[in-house]
């Protein structure tokens, strides 16, 4: 597992050499990122790439770079994709037409699960060749609404009897399709201090993403006799 923050210091290294660095990663309504934003300003002035991460390789801890099988050229030849980040359907599927379908299909329309579970609980790639998705490719990305990582920071956490604080980061697991597992919400009563709890994304019940509020299934009150976390690092090995 790794934060979503660890992953915008990476750089991503082509078979011929860097890139770039990750601007911004974007996931669905599942919280299974789907693309990373590249910014390749200083190889390719004035542009941005936009990558699935099926494509990426593992990535090995404390390391600084993320590996993909493509060459610049390759790289340099994908799709434009649009200034201000707003990516159409029809953006998303070009993208995957040139890189390949691979498991970007898988869990593009299932429903999510909302059940309540405990904050502090312990959390329970393929790279064959790229297939074409099974339902129409329309389908599928018209029920995979995309969203910004760099959008979410700083929404407002709400438990069932008041606010609880801000989602500071995300926690993702490489290993299960990048599936976002974690919210890290920093306590708002003090926000000069180091004081983070964890949820379950399991524990989402409704969102809005246009006042930037989460609601979880949880109590600010049953939060006073909890530990907080002081350290990032600390969360990172608790689930582990």
């Amino acid at each position: 597992m790794l934060y979503s923050s660890k992953m915008k210091e990476m750089n991503i290294r082509a078979t011929d050499g860097d890139i770039g660095k990750i601007k911004d990663i974007y996931f669905n309504d599942n919280w299974n990122v789907k693309f990373a934003v590249v910014d390749t300003r200083k190889w390719l002035p004035g542009r941005k790439v936009l990558l699935p991460l099926h494509i990426f390789h593992p990535i090995h801890k404390d390391s600084e770079y993320v590996e993909v099988d493509y060459d610049k050229d390759q790289i340099r030849n994908s799709p434009p994709v649009p200034e201000d980040e707003h990516f159409t359907p029809d953006d998303q599927g070009n993208v995957l037409d040139y890189f390949g379908w691979n498991m970007y299909k898988d869990n593009a329309v299932s429903t999510p699960s909302h059940s309540p579970l405990v904050t502090f609980d312990q959390p329970g790639v393929d790279r064959s060749v790229p297939e074409e998705p099974h339902l129409n490719r329309n389908e599928i990305l018209s029920n995979d609404t995309l969203r910004s990582e760099e959008e979410t920071l700083d929404f407002k956490v709400h438990a069932k009897d008041g606010k609880i604080g801000n989602i500071v980061d995300l926690i993702c697991d490489e290993n299960n399709n990048w599936k976002i597992t974690y919210l890290v919400v920093q306590n708002s009563e003090n926000m000069t201090k180091n004081e983070f709890y964890i949820y379950r994304i399991e524990q989402i019940q409704t969102v809005d993403w246009f006042e930037r509020d989460l609601y979880i299934n949880d109590s600010v009150k049953g939060l006073e006799g909890t530990t907080p976390f002081t350290d990032k690092n600390e969360i990172l090995s608790s689930l582990s």
